[in-house]
């Protein structure tokens, strides 16, 4: 990780952003909660007796796929068998299993094959095998195949609209789990006769389970009118291929009834692990701490703003305590696209942040103690190939135009090569995990 910072919050930051990601990892997770033992297994507080016959088929879907059917691989041996189904380029074989690359965030003929495997397996699913599902961020694209009358293409039209749009990704997941063959809790549904265990790494705020990786085996409530309507509240519905709202028209208002029968759905690791990780790690090194909030949502921008406004207080007033201090907030945000840039919500977050800490600087109002910072603990921000960054006034002096020069970044949602110029990428490569992001300041 570089970084355009004083020494002592780099590598506060680097600790930060190390410590947090490895609690949500797959190979920490599952070293506490998941064994084999003959025919017990006992995983997230479940125990099952597989028997003499049983056998464990998995789906691993999303960012963590490889990583998780890796884990369940080494405890289970030749008894665990499957799919791997992710947006992330193959690091290493996993015995006994078939792997899928698919796109992300838009789906593509990868992920539609992976889809129609996917649905095989579980419908070829008996009564003596466990089908444990291994869910995790990037799981919509992973296994997207759309319903009829919709074709992948058309598909992608609308989820494009809907990315550049700054639209949540709560918003996105319910059109993708009522245009997808497999979302909603269809998947499970195919597979009545067969155990079903789900553990879920989630990337969504709240820990929605209908909304992580469109939950395929979660019972979704929403209806294909709610989906409807939330295309024309958004201001979408004119911009949508027709068939898609003839699709969704012609499925009626049928919601799901019953429950799903032997399926346990489990939430093994979220941003909660991750913040609390965070803080830990910032107590230990003798930082006052506070984690505002795991909820966060909205613009990118606001986030930068309410950043500045928390650092503000803290080094004028000692409100509400004194530095050393460290903010920590959770959460997704979004950014609406107006350039052809390079970067992603976390690079503008901090970028923003930094151009309303300059203009108070600019005021006599300098902020000369505060590090800005955004990660996502998928180690990937936007389109390019790093996890986010981090910036303090030492960064904006290093920028010959001042802030128009900064501003043209922001215009043109140029945010990495910004920090490529200046410095202050955090670069952490493939994580194994998806747990949304963390932001926040380190006020020396």
């Amino acid at each position: 990780m570089s970084s355009a910072t004083d020494a002592s919050s780099e590598h506060l930051l680097s600790k930060i952003v190390e410590s947090s990601i490895k609690a949500v990892k797959p190979s920490a997770i599952f070293e506490r909660s998941f064994q084999l033992s003959k025919n017990r297994l006992e995983a997230f507080g479940n125990v099952i007796d597989l028997g003499e016959k049983g056998r464990i088929k998995c789906a691993a879907i999303g960012k963590s796929a490889e990583a998780m059917a890796r884990e369940v691989r080494k405890r289970c041996g030749d008894r665990a068998t499957g799919i791997i189904a992710t947006p992330v380029q193959k690091r290493m074989d996993v015995l006994g299993f078939q792997f899928f690359l698919s796109g992300h965030p838009l789906p593509d003929e990868g992920s539609m094959s992976a889809a129609d495997a996917v649905e095989n397996m579980a419908r070829s699913a008996g009564p003596d095998d466990l089908l444990l599902f291994l869910v995790s961020g990037g799981g919509s694209a992973s296994i997207f195949a759309p319903i009829g009358g919709v074709t992948l293409g058309q598909a992608n039209v609308l989820f494009r609209l809907m990315f550049d749009g700054g639209v949540p990704i709560g918003g996105v997941n319910l059109l993708r789990r009522h245009l997808s063959r497999l979302g909603g809790g269809k998947l499970a549904r195919l597979a009545s006769g067969a155990r079903k265990l789900s553990l879920v790494i989630s990337d969504v705020v709240g820990d929605d389970l209908p909304s992580i990786a469109s939950g395929p085996t979660v019972i979704d409530k929403t209806l294909p009118s709610d989906a409807l309507d939330f295309l024309s509240e958004s201001g979408f519905v004119d911009r949508t291929p027709e068939a898609i709202i003839d699709a969704l028209k012609s499925a009626g208002d049928r919601a799901q009834s019953g429950e799903i029968p032997d399926n346990e759905v489990k939430i093994v690791a979220s941003n909660r692990d991750a913040l609390l990780a965070a803080q830990r790690c910032a107590e230990e090194s003798g930082f006052n701490v506070e984690v505002i909030s795991r909820f966060y949502e909205g613009d990118a921008s606001e986030a930068g703003r309410l950043l500045v406004s928390i650092a503000r207080s803290i080094e004028t007033d000692g409100l509400p305590f004194q530095r050393p201090a460290v903010v920590l907030v959770g959460g997704e945000t979004t950014v609406e696209v107006q350039g052809n840039g390079m970067g992603g919500r976390n690079q503008h977050l901090v970028l923003t942040a930094l151009s309303e800490a300059a203009k108070l600087n600019g005021c006599g109002m300098e902020l000369g103690h505060t590090t800005f910072f955004s990660f996502g603990t998928d180690g990937k921000d936007g389109n390019s190939d790093s996890a986010g960054a981090s910036a303090s006034l030492e960064t904006f002096r290093r920028v010959e135009g001042g802030l128009a020069e900064l501003d043209v970044f922001i215009k043109r949602n140029d945010s990495h090569n910004f920090f490529r110029k200046f410095g202050g990428l955090v670069t952490t490569g493939p994580t194994d995990t998806n747990v949304m992001d963390i932001f926040g300041i380190i006020i020396e």
